[in-house]
């Protein structure tokens, strides 16, 4: 049987399990938008998923193992809604899929999940690094999730938070190949959130990807909240570069405005930067549904190619979008 024949099998057994036992539950995301994308003077209209939010369809579970320690797990497809498919080939549930025991000690989570680092930069973006403001568009790309993963995090510490993760390679005689190591720690109280993060990777030769470092945070001033996220990128070749996010948002009762700079500097390139505005107005409908408008201008030095077809080239993009969530 293809995969394509098992998949909605899998989910339909897997959604009349959860609906029959307590503790689980079956949770998900539609989004969809039309996009107007023109890509160094050439231009394209299309529907597309996951602008706002990556469409997705996930079950979760959690179960009191007493004592104060539970036990708990995610399995969660990622979809790309205008056509059906799973945005992983191969992967059915590649968005995530872990578990993990949770209690005093804080938690253990074994198997795929998002990178701390990326969860550093996603909490710091006004766009959720997720549709065309999105802060990853330009910023160093040290991968959103990690396989065969190993992830402790802090418990509650009074506002402090952390987590550090190790995934294997699992390649037979190089340890370090296909390796990834990431980590973060914060603090949030009252209206602050301020995070340190780090990303170290190996391709399949064992030889490191990038070691990435952030500095990032936001504030709510009162009417207006400010972000930003600083970043550097090395490996022991011709990678040196600092990425920077600043931006703003402004709720107006079942409305949000947001807006950002994104900057890369290359150090080693030379007319290798990168620079991305970005505005977006969302709309709520309720608490599960919402509109939205978005958009962004990415420009390139003559010798990068950032999101574009061609080196220097210009890419702007507009999305008009529903997002609904169950």
């Amino acid at each position: 049987m293809k995969l394509s024949g098992v998949m909605p099998l899998l989910l339909a057994c897997a959604i009349g399990q959860a609906a029959a036992q307590s503790g689980i539950s079956v949770y998900g995301v539609v989004d969809l938008a039309i996009v107007s994308d023109r890509d160094s003077g050439k231009s394209t209209t299309a529907i597309n998923s996951g602008q706002q939010t990556a469409s997705r369809l996930g079950i979760k579970g959690i179960e009191n193992l007493g004592g104060g320690v539970r036990a708990s797990f995610v399995v969660e497809s990622q979809i790309e809604a205008d056509t059906g498919n799973p945005s992983f080939a191969g992967r059915p549930f590649g968005s995530q899929s872990w578990v993990g025991l949770s209690g005093a000690f804080g938690s253990v989570k074994l198997g795929r999940m998002f990178t701390p680092y990326f969860g550093a930069i996603a909490t710091n973006d006004p766009f959720d690094a997720k549709g065309p403001g999105e802060s990853t568009r330009v910023f160093q790309d040290s991968g959103v999730r990690m396989d065969n993963t190993v992830k402790y995090s802090l418990p509650d510490l009074h506002g402090f938070h952390g987590d550090l993760a190790y995934g294997a390679g699992e390649q037979a005689g190089n340890a370090k190949a296909n390796r990834q190591i990431s980590a973060d720690a914060g603090y949030t109280a009252g209206p602050m959130n301020i995070e340190l993060a780090y990303h170290d990777s190996n391709d399949a030769a064992g030889v490191r990807l990038a070691r990435s470092t952030l500095v990032a945070g936001n504030y709510d001033f009162g009417p207006v909240r400010g972000w930003f996220v600083l970043a550097r990128s090395r490996n022991d070749k011709t990678l040196d570069t600092r990425d920077m996010l600043l931006g703003v948002s402004i709720p107006l009762g079942r409305d949000l405005i947001a807006a950002d700079v994104v900057h890369k500097s290359d150090r080693y390139f030379q007319n290798a930067n990168a620079t991305q505005l970005a505005l977006g107005y969302y709309h709520t409908l309720s608490k599960r549904t919402n509109l939205y408008l978005v958009g962004s201008n990415l420009r390139n030095g003559s010798e990068a190619s950032y999101q574009a077809a061609l080196p220097g080239g210009t890419r702007r993009l507009v999305a008009a979008g529903m997002r609904h969530q169950f």
